[in-house]
């Protein structure tokens, strides 16, 4: 939870970025900025031998399914609001609750099915999706969704056998590498102080996000965890009512305490045993 409050701060500020940066720009800086700020401390602490090991395929894949992710979700919130873009982008939990029983081995209950669900119903009273058309830039937030689903799935997986700050580490490295070595290509702009200052923020904070984020995924399942994924919409709330005024209606705190309780009901399960 404490990793999804966090990631919604990145999202705005590649919101705010995107009005006058071009968005290939906006996504180079934020692998970048992760790679920059970890990857060489890590690679420093832990060596070579124990950086670069039997996983390491792995872990590269890993890195490109969360650089797809990000690069369609920041492609998203670019055409379309980014709570609408938030609302398509967590199929993600669903994904990973049906999956995790093929990829994972994790035993489905009905309550996981039902919790994200809830979920699922929260957000959709949060967004109150219209019936006005379907955007086609809303597909880069679907796809979104899906890279995210693997990836958390993948994280599961690797933590049983990989540090957690190296599992971070190349969270960030398929996406930087690749960023950087296109950046002749779309690099359009000369951003101003303050936009380098947002820029150089989105590295340290995708850090402490998928770091709480990793840590989570080594002590729980994938399927329990998921809907705690929605928990993000929440804070996503709790930014546009502090930075924008933007207080919420009825049905939106509803959708809140539907997502809350997702997550509350399935942490209550995992304190007992399964019959």
């Amino acid at each position: 939870m404490l990793g999804l409050f966090i990631v919604p701060f990145n999202d705005a500020v590649a919101k705010a970025l995107s009005t006058d940066l071009n968005i290939m720009e906006i996504i180079w800086s934020r692998f970048f900025g992760h790679f920059l700020f970890l990857v060489p401390l890590v690679y420093y602490l832990k060596g070579k031998h124990e950086f670069i090991n039997k996983n390491t395929n792995q872990q590269i894949f890993r890195g490109l399914l969360i650089f797809g992710g990000t690069s369609f979700f920041f492609l998203s919130i670019k055409y379309i609001p980014l709570v609408n873009a938030l609302c398509l982008y967590l199929i993600a939990p669903i994904i990973v609750v049906f999956f995790s029983s093929i990829i994972l081995k994790e035993k489905i209950s009905f309550l996981k099915i039902f919790c994200v669900t809830l979920g699922f119903a929260g957000t959709l009273l949060i967004i109150q999706p219209g019936l006005n058309g379907f955007d086609i830039n809303s597909i880069y937030a679907l796809l979104s969704g899906l890279c995210y689903a693997f990836y958390v799935m993948f994280t599961r997986k690797l933590n049983a056998v990989s540090d957690p700050f190296i599992t971070l580490s190349f969270t960030a490295i398929p996406g930087a590498i690749i960023m950087t070595l296109l950046l002749p290509f779309y690099w359009e702009h000369v951003p101003s102080m303050n936009q380098v200052i947002a820029m150089i923020s989105l590295g340290p904070i995708v850090i402490a996000a998928h770091f709480f984020i990793i840590k989570g995924y080594q002590y729980a399942e994938a399927s329990s965890l998921a809907p705690i994924h929605y928990f993000e919409i929440a804070s996503n709330v709790l930014i546009s009512v502090i930075y924008f005024k933007d207080i919420p209606s009825i049905l939106v705190s509803v959708g809140i305490l539907c997502i809350i309780s997702s997550g509350i009901l399935i942490n209550l399960k995992s304190l007992t045993t399964d019959k």
